[in-house]
């Protein structure tokens, strides 16, 4: 619906008035002056009435909605995903090797380009984390002859060495596949702890010195 300028009123109001008045100063007579005075003053105050009638009116069509409008449709609401950080491998090294232990201990080798990183114990918080120059570790490599296939790599640590080997028999496919890491001291030979499961072993062609028997 359009709507014209609320002064619109004003004017209606004040040409009402001039066109009485008009017709006042044309009139004889101080009684019938006084009856146009009246008749002026009624007409203004039924036309100031009708005014306030219809600004009313008109204010309670601009609050109320258009039935015939389409309403606003919400914008939807952008909401950033949030970002969850990823665990990561040391350096997203190679590994190696990897298994556990009866006591669900990590045993694990990874190749980390200028060294070989040997961890033991709990995947949380291991007991043991070394990282010795390639230079410093050593391999043995199964020669394809012999009914017994293993592959070894010594992690030493000053006076410690640690073994980590995997081996099967090549004749006896009942035969569980042995795998684990041995300490030795001083060359001496303490003890050997065994893997149970999860046995990752990827020690074949490993560019390392040969270890030396």
């Amino acid at each position: 619906m359009a709507h014209f300028p609320r002064f619109k009123y004003g004017v209606f109001l004040l040409l009402g008035a001039m066109t009485v008045l008009g017709s006042c100063a044309v009139a004889s007579g101080p009684a019938e002056r006084q009856d146009s005075v009246d008749r002026v003053a009624d007409d203004v105050q039924g036309q100031t009435e009708w005014v306030q009638e219809d600004l009313a009116a008109e204010d309670a069509i601009a609050l109320s909605p258009d039935p015939n409008s389409t309403p606003d449709k919400p914008k939807p609401v952008v909401e950033t995903p949030s970002v969850a950080s990823q665990p990561l491998s040391p350096d997203s090294a190679q590994v190696l090797f990897s298994c556990r232990t009866a006591q669900d201990k990590l045993i694990a080798l990874y190749d980390r380009d200028t060294a070989i990183q040997y961890v033991f114990g709990p995947e949380e918080q291991p007991e043991l984390v070394l990282d010795v120059p390639r230079e410093d570790a050593s391999t043995f490599q199964w020669q394809g002859i012999g009914r017994y296939e293993n592959y070894s790599i010594s992690i030493p640590n000053q006076d410690t060495v640690y073994i980590v080997s995997w081996a099967r028999d090549r004749l006896d496919i009942n035969q569980p596949t042995e795998a684990g890491v041995s300490v030795e001291i001083d060359g001496e030979y303490i003890t050997t702890v065994d893997c149970v499961s999860d046995i990752i072993h990827n020690m074949i062609g490993v560019d390392l010195l040969p270890t030396q028997l």
